[in-house]
């Protein structure tokens, strides 16, 4: 098999990447994605997504922008600077100007690297460095004209920038500027990372997966029914909403009996589908138009007894009184909560942690309650939360919470971090932050 890769960035990047990739092996085609605005960005992901196998762009500031809009970072990577870019661009700037120890101006996207500590290990002193980070909202003017003010001040013998548009803009200023770019040895190391990832992630797609649908209480089903005869028109309307899914997910349907169906698939083609998934048991709700609820149990392995094994687990880890409710049990063992987009959290059952399991055992909370709330709070980024905002995430009572919470604190794995602020009458809320 031949592995498609998209290299996505600025032209003269892309190039220099491309130039790199022919020492690559033949299995790998690595297919130029240049862009002239970071606007193109978008299009370039969305006109592209079933031609490629993964992306590798050609630096943070396309990565982030491109983030949002990605499906699965799974098989997406960056090219990464050690600061080998930046010592070359001294040495220039110190060669040109004949001086030793070079005053500088330089512009980096924030999460690049460390500047100050890259010019440390150099042995230069930072009072002639200058230094502007920028994010993904970025002034061009504004950087343009951080680093020539402080040339027309006297205050730099160069600047350095990755920004091509600050580079023309300082260059027509007649300020001396240098290109930062990566070395040989740090794009062949990107490429050989995305190249790992994409070939991982394709072992990772083509594993069995099994979907398990399951109507909860389906004997009062039988009971309503009227006769045999609507039983089994609404046998024929739930094939009618499960067979488009099936055909989305290119599968095989069973009919197991008593209300539960199961489709075989491949793991990439159910997690593109995780919102056709959704749709459907929702629609087979409304399709029985009984007071009853439809969950799905997913689970992947590498052999079809394994992934059926992983579903059927997946189902009995969702209360039955739910509607809609679907987990995914992966092959490694870790589960997903996949009810809604929104609120999509991962997390493992278990731990090789003795501390805390022992911790957990004291407050009597399992390991698997313990890695949800976890999960939770980091995929939202929380500095802390309220036992409502728990709540809600989790969908669970608050006086359940409560509990759980009051006991993960009386063995410090969760602390009071202070007080919410009550818009109305009434004694705050406490906050809670985790303590791992």
């Amino acid at each position: 098999m031949k592995y498609k890769i998209g290299i996505i960035g600025a032209t003269q990047s892309v190039e220099r990447i491309m130039t790199v990739s022919r020492e690559f092996e033949d299995g790998i085609k690595f297919i130029p994605l240049p862009f002239e605005d970071e606007k193109e960005i978008q299009p370039i992901l969305h006109n592209n997504k079933r031609k490629v196998d993964g992306w590798l762009f050609s630096g943070p500031l396309p990565y982030a922008i491109a983030k949002e809009y990605l499906e699965n970072e799974d098989n997406v990577s960056y090219c990464q600077s050690s600061g080998a870019g930046l010592y070359i661009n001294c040495l220039q700037i110190a060669y040109k100007n004949e001086i030793c120890l070079p005053r500088i101006s330089v512009d980096m996207y924030e999460s690049l690297m460390d500047i100050g500590q890259s010019i440390k290990e150099t042995g230069l002193p930072l009072d002639g460095v200058y230094i502007k980070y920028y994010d993904q909202k970025y002034d061009l003017e504004e950087i343009t004209q951080f680093h020539l003010r402080l040339w027309q001040e006297g205050k730099t013998d160069g600047a350095i920038t990755a920004l091509r548009t600050v580079f023309h803009n300082l260059e027509a200023q007649n300020v001396p500027v240098y290109a930062l770019t990566l070395t040989k040895q740090e794009i062949y190391q990107s490429l050989k990372i995305i190249t790992e990832k994409v070939k991982t992630s394709y072992f990772k797609t083509t594993q069995v997966g099994s979907v398990i649908i399951a109507i909860n209480q389906y004997e009062e089903v039988i009971e309503k029914a009227k006769s045999l005869s609507m039983l089994q028109n609404l046998e024929w309307k739930l094939k009618g909403v499960l067979l488009p899914l099936c055909n989305s997910l290119n599968g095989y349907l069973l009919e197991k009996g008593s209300g539960v169906y199961e489709i075989f698939s491949s793991r990439g083609a159910i997690e593109q589908e995780l919102t056709t998934l959704r749709e459907t048991i929702q629609q087979m709700g409304i399709a029985i138009n009984f007071d009853v609820s439809v969950r799905a149990g997913v689970g992947f392995g590498e052999t079809v007894s394994n992934a059926e094994f992983n579903a059927y687990r997946a189902l009995r880890n969702i209360d039955e009184k739910t509607d809609g409710g679907l987990i995914i049990i992966r092959d490694d063992g870790g589960i997903v909560e996949a009810a809604s987009q929104e609120k999509e959290v991962s997390y493992d059952y278990y731990s090789n942690d003795e501390s805390l399991l022992e911790k957990l055992h004291k407050a009597a909370v399992g390991i698997k309650t313990f890695r949800k709330i976890e999960a939770t709070v980091q995929r939202l980024k929380w500095d802390s939360f309220t036992v409502a905002q728990l709540a809600s995430q989790l969908s669970v009572t608050e006086q359940n919470i409560r509990r759980i919470i009051s006991s993960l604190n009386a063995v410090e794995l969760v602390i009071i971090a202070g007080e919410e602020f009550a818009a109305t009458r009434g004694r705050p809320g406490k906050l809670y932050r985790l303590n791992i």
